[in-house]
């Protein structure tokens, strides 16, 4: 009795994709009603890579996107270069980038646009993505420092202070109205009326940020309107902020330890675990950040092994020493 030959000429399923620009375009209209602009603008940012490799490479492939195609851009992620700052993709861009093709795909399927889900068949990228640390209380004071130095001192204060202080998102933060401040004594709470996600939340600030906002509505002299404006009074926009962190970062000299508003954000969230442990201060601090699992809340902080000393807790020492001082 013969069993079954080895098939060695076994196809790979693949898409016919002469349309996978429609398909994009299709996916990000679907999200326009759900998500922020600015999350809209970045995931037209990310997939734009694909779009550009698969202009440029499709017809070659014949239109045919499969496993092994998907492996090839990949492999093009890994040696592009940034648009913007004109040094290859790190890996946590291409990370996002592949991560949103697989987010496409079971979109289309689900959708009806695909006839099965292609998404196993995108790569991740080879190597580990660096940790990087967060600014320490000593980077703050220098960031401080030099945003007194600026053209717009209570402004870009207020900024740093804000980030730092609070663990705010740039875009959050670029979108705040006076009007939304609300005084508690020196501190109070901040409405976040469109938060990431199109949900509003709401953040605290204590008195040392306070501090740093009162001055900036002194300098604007309004109780109206946008907290922060540009050189033409305008609003300043999510990427007004990260220029003014960036442009901070460089001056204090921590442009490698921290280089945009995400990092004071990290800061944030290890200061607030360091000072107030325990499961629900983590609880707050996912509210406060506006994350809605406490996963994501984990990846922001940066403890090190003195955290862990500090924080150490054994059944063997703890309360009554079940050991005991004559045990062996």
């Amino acid at each position: 009795m013969r069993g079954s030959p080895i098939n060695l000429t076994q196809q790979q399923p693949a898409i016919m994709a002469e349309n996978l620009p429609e398909l994009v375009e299709a996916y990000i209209e679907s999200a326009r009603g759900r998500l922020s602009p600015l999350t809209l603008n970045n995931y037209d940012y990310f997939l734009s890579h694909l779009l550009l490799w698969w202009a440029e490479y499709g017809p070659g492939f014949g239109h045919r996107l499969g496993a092994a195609e998907w492996a090839a851009f990949g492999a093009w992620l890994e040696v592009r270069k940034s648009t913007r700052s004109r040094k290859p993709l790190t890996k946590n861009h291409q990370n996002r980038t592949l991560a949103l093709c697989r987010q496409l795909l079971r979109w289309a399927y689900r959708g009806g646009y695909l006839d099965r889900d292609f998404s196993s068949q995108v790569p991740t990228p080879k190597g580990i993505s660096p940790l990087r640390d967060a600014p320490s209380v000593e980077d703050l004071v220098r960031l401080l420092d030099c945003a007194g130095e600026t053209r717009k001192p209570r402004r870009d204060q207020a900024i740093i202070a804000l980030l730092a202080g609070t663990g705010i998102r740039r875009a959050e933060c670029a979108g705040i109205e006076i009007q939304d401040i609300h005084w508690i004594g020196d501190g109070g709470r901040i409405d976040i009326l469109r938060a990431k996600g199109g949900r509003p939340r709401v953040i605290v600030f204590d008195a040392a940020c306070g501090a740093y906002l009162r001055r900036q509505i002194e300098e604007v002299g309004r109780q109206t309107g946008p907290l922060f404006t540009g050189w033409r009074d305008e609003k300043l926009s999510p990427k007004g902020v990260y220029a003014v962190v960036k442009a901070m970062c460089k001056a204090a000299g921590i442009d490698e330890m921290g280089s945009g508003p995400h990092d004071l954000r990290r800061l944030f969230a290890t200061a607030w675990v360091r000072a107030l442990p325990g499961l629900g201060s983590a609880a707050l601090l996912c509210k406060q950040l506006g994350h809605t699992s406490a996963a994501m809340t984990t990846k922001y902080l940066r403890l090190g092994e003195e955290d862990q000393n500090r924080g150490f807790a054994s059944p063997l020492t703890g309360g009554d020493n079940v050991l005991g001082d004559d045990r062996g």
